[in-house]
């Protein structure tokens, strides 16, 4: 008898669990906005209904962790993916993936004040540049809203169909406020860079944002910047930024990739070392034995990235860093960062 009370315990907490119609619940955001919603979806859709947009990278699969938030009340036991991407300390204090976390009963969250501010935006690509093999940049006018505020180095999200969503860092100037740009590198069988490598002038792009911790910080300290591949997005703004609104402050530009036919906008940034004399252009080539002279004169160093890094550096300069590019590039420059006398709180950066 209690093997058969228990199975039906067992069936009853299953039905509630994951297939039971919820009535409606509240959710109440920061202690000051409330929202009624369905029962049953998970916070990140829930909120989206109301104009709030948790990040999200991965199309709500829980592997990019973007979309962390803290539950104050009504929590309920992490999942097998929330274990795998968060610390269990911060398990234990509440912190919940907004994709993972389903609405079931009146809940109390908390989300960083920033994704308050982020709004839904509709654009026009007005161009679309080839600028490698497998890399594009989208030009788009800005429809509605007609403008963006967002900090140099920061990304939107693009949805190009509904539940999958993929992160895409801001590739122009800031002062630019009523379009953007975004440069995507198409994935193999990637559903999102599929979707907006087929994109053309005159069509319409629906993101969200701006997001992202990942942006230039105020102070005179020296920016270096480390990019590989489509990496070198975000360091636009990051570098426009430095030249044209912090004047007098250096900054470098460390760029990384397999082969000069991988590189793209690298005649710019010669241009601008001409320019500028406060700003400095080391690019490295992996796949290439001998060094590679433009027709400017401009050398291109072989081997990695890091390499670079570690010959140019000089050890217990003021320095800060930003790095964009492949997990394997980051960590190895973040090691040369750091032996270099940058202490860790004051080195960002943005894997994929």
């Amino acid at each position: 008898m209690n093997g058969l009370v228990t199975l039906i315990l067992v069936i009853l907490i299953t039905v509630k669990r994951y297939i039971a119609v919820y009535s409606d619940c509240t959710v109440v955001v920061n202690g000051e906005k409330t929202i009624k919603v369905q029962g049953g979806q998970t916070i990140i859709s829930a909120l989206s209904g109301s104009k709030i947009f948790l990040p999200s990278a991965c199309g709500g699969k829980g592997t990019c962790g973007f979309c962390k938030i803290e539950v104050l009340e009504g929590r309920e036991e992490a999942t097998s993916i929330e274990e795998a991407v968060i610390p269990y300390k911060s398990i234990i204090a509440g912190t919940r993936l907004g994709c993972q976390t389903k609405v079931r009963s009146d809940i109390s969250i908390r989300v960083p004040e920033e994704y308050l501010s982020v709004k839904e935006y509709r654009g026009k690509v007005t161009e679309v540049e080839v600028l490698t093999h497998d890399i594009k940049r989208f030009n788009i006018d800005l429809i509605e809203p007609k403008t963006i505020t967002f900090k140099s180095g920061q990304y939107v999200v693009v949805e190009p169909v509904p539940g999958e969503t993929r992160a895409y860092s801001i590739a122009s100037i800031r002062r630019w406020e009523n379009r953007i740009s975004l440069e995507v590198k198409k994935v193999p069988n990637g559903l999102c860079s599929t979707y907006l490598h087929a994109l053309h002038a005159g069509e319409e792009l629906i993101f969200f944002g701006p997001y992202g911790e990942f942006y230039l910080r105020t102070n005179q300290s020296k920016v270096v910047c480390v990019a590989g591949g489509v990496g070198l997005a975000p360091m636009k703004s990051i570098i426009d930024e430095v030249l044209t609104e912090q004047k007098g402050r250096k900054v470098e530009l460390y760029y990384g990739a397999r082969t000069i036919d991988d590189m793209y906008d690298y005649e710019r940034y010669i241009r601008l070392t001409k320019d500028y004399e406060d700003f400095k252009f080391y690019p490295a080539l992996s796949d290439v034995e001998e060094i590679i002279t433009h027709p400017s004169g401009f050398i291109f160093d072989s081997g990695f990235i890091s390499s670079e890094l570690s010959k140019r550096l000089v050890e217990g300069e003021d320095m800060e860093g930003y790095l964009c590019g492949p997990p394997i590039m980051i960590d190895t420059s973040i090691a040369v960062l750091r032996r270099k006398g940058i202490p860790s709180d004051r080195i960002y950066y943005d894997k994929f």
